[in-house]
């Protein structure tokens, strides 16, 4: 208890308190720090907010949400993986097709064939591409020609292309004021490995008789 003459309830800052059977003293204020039972009282809840776990229901909904999204990825990158080699092998049928209707544009186109007689769609009796004395002549007789595995024109396979086939089709094909009968349309198809398939067009137009 401080001093005077009155009794007074000591207080933590000794001299403010309360004077037995009368008002508060308006000099009194709270104690600027909380009392030891009431920070203990008060650590003690936030600890034990801190400190709750997860519930089953927790822990079983976070493993399937895990599992469905490492499912996810996944196969993505086993499709991804699956397929990385498609760019070459479509980079690759689309130069064969390429190469293979250039051959074939490059063939005349008139009105008789080169050996006698009308032409026809199709090949003439004896022509084949390889052939030295009755080759290929004209555009339309590479009509129905397919090889497997990629083939030069001398007869020679091509390293590395054997798992790859091509056809031709050739049709008699109208275009703006050109007829029927005067215009050829070349369909040249190359499959790659794994059933991979590019076509390729051009139109012939004849112009000498």
């Amino acid at each position: 208890m401080c001093g005077g003459a009155e009794r007074r309830i000591p207080s933590p800052a000794c001299g403010v308190g309360l004077v037995r059977g009368r008002k508060r003293d308006p000099a009194m204020r709270p104690h600027p720090f909380p009392l030891p039972s009431k920070r203990r009282r008060g650590s003690g809840v936030r600890r034990l907010a801190l400190e709750r776990g997860a519930t089953l229901v927790e822990v079983v909904l976070f493993i399937v949400i895990i599992a469905t999204a490492v499912t996810a990825v996944l196969g993505t990158l086993s499709l991804t993986v699956g397929r990385s080699a498609d760019p070459l092998v479509a980079r690759q049928a689309l130069a064969i097709a390429e190469s293979m209707l250039q051959e074939v544009m490059s063939q005349p186109y008139t009105a008789n064939d080169l050996d006698g007689g009308p032409d026809a769609i199709g090949p003439e009796a004896g022509e084949t591409r390889f052939s030295s004395t009755s080759p290929f002549d004209h555009v339309d007789d590479y009509d129905g020609y397919s090889m497997n595995g990629i083939v030069k024109p001398d007869g020679t396979p091509v390293p590395g292309l054997s798992a790859y086939s091509a056809s031709v089709a050739v049709q008699a094909q109208a275009l703006d004021n050109i007829a029927s009968g005067e215009g050829l349309l070349v369909t040249v198809t190359v499959t790659g490995p794994g059933g991979y398939s590019v076509s390729l067009r051009g139109f012939r137009a004849r112009v000498a008789p």
